[in-house]
C-alpha cells in the first residue's frame, strides 16, 4: 500500500494525518518510528528531515535527543508545534519550515550527530534522492549516523507483480489528485555506499513493506606522523 498517495491527500488535513498514517500502515507506523529512533544514540543532536506532524520527532525526544525538525508543509508543522509544545518550550526541539533543497544554504556542514528521514524519499525523484543523500552526508558530523526509512517493493518477481497489481488503483488516484506518479524506494543502501557512508545496513520491517537503511559518515582519522 502506497504511503505517498495518502500523505498527499492528508496533507491538507494535517490534524488527521496521524490517524490516517496508522490506518494505511495497518498500525505499523509506530514500530517504524521506534526502529528509526533506536538507531540513533541517546542524547545526541538530530535533524529530522520531513518531520511532518512529529511522530518520529517524539520518539527521538523520548531518547533524550535534541531535535531540529524540518518540513516543507506549514500545516504539518503547525500540528507538530501543538503536539510538542513542552519540548519546544524546554529548548529541546526546534521546528523549521524548510524543504530538502533549502538545507544546503540554511544548515552548516557537520551540524548534527544524526540525520533521519522517514516516509519522505517516496515523494522524491531519483535525482532528488541522490541529492538528499549527499546533503545528509554533509550535515552529519564525522562518525555520525544517517537513517532513511520508507516504503519498498518486494524483490521477487511474483511478489512484485502482486504488489504492483494491488498498488495500481492507489497510483492512479494519486495521479488524478496530484498529477504526480508514485514509486516505492529501492536502492537507498547503494546510494549511501556510493556517497562514502560506512557500515551501511538495510532492514525490512512491517511485513517487509518498509525498509530502514542506515549508514555512518567515516570518522576523522589522524594521519600517522613520519
Amino acid at each position: 500500500m502506497s504511503s505517498f498517495v495518502f500523505m498527499k491527500l492528508l496533507e491538507t488535513r494535517a490534524s488527521r494525518y496521524d490517524v490516517g498514517m496508522r490506518m494505511i500502515s495497518w498500525g505499523r507506523i509506530g514500530s517504524l518510528y521506534q526502529q528509526v529512533a533506536e538507531g540513533v544514540p541517546k542524547g545526541c543532536e538530530v535533524l529530522d528531515v520531513g518531520c511532518g506532524t512529529g511522530g518520529l520527532t517524539a520518539a527521538l525526544l523520548d531518547r533524550g535527543c535534541s531535535v531540529t525538525g524540518v518540513d516543507r508543509s506549514e500545516s504539518m508543522l503547525a500540528v507538530a508545534t501543538e503536539k510538542l509544545r513542552a519540548p519546544i518550550g524546554e529548548g529541546r526541539l526546534r521546528l523549521r519550515h524548510l524543504g530538502i533543497v533549502q538545507l544546503s544554504r540554511e544548515l552548516a556542514e557537520g551540524s548534527f550527530d544524526a540525520v533521519v528521514s522517514c516516509l519522505v524519499f517516496s515523494e522524491l525523484s531519483r535525482t532528488e534522492q541522490r541529492y538528499a543523500i549527499e546533503e545528509f552526508h554533509r550535515l552529519v558530523r564525522p562518525g555520525g549516523v544517517v537513517i532513511v526509512a520508507d516504503e519498498v517493493a518486494p524483490e521477487s518477481k511474483a511478489a512484485r507483480l502482486a504488489y504492483r497489481a494491488g498498488r495500481a488503483p492507489l497510483a492512479a488516484l494519486t495521479y488524478l489528485v496530484t498529477q504526480t506518479s508514485t514509486r516505492p524506494v529501492n536502492g537507498i543502501e547503494d546510494e549511501m555506499a556510493g556517497n562514502g557512508f560506512e557500515d551501511v545496513a538495510a532492514t525490512l520491517i512491517g511485513g517487509r513493506a518498509f525498509q530502514v537503511t542506515s549508514g555512518r559518515r567515516p570518522a576523522c582519522r589522524l594521519t600517522p606522523q613520519q
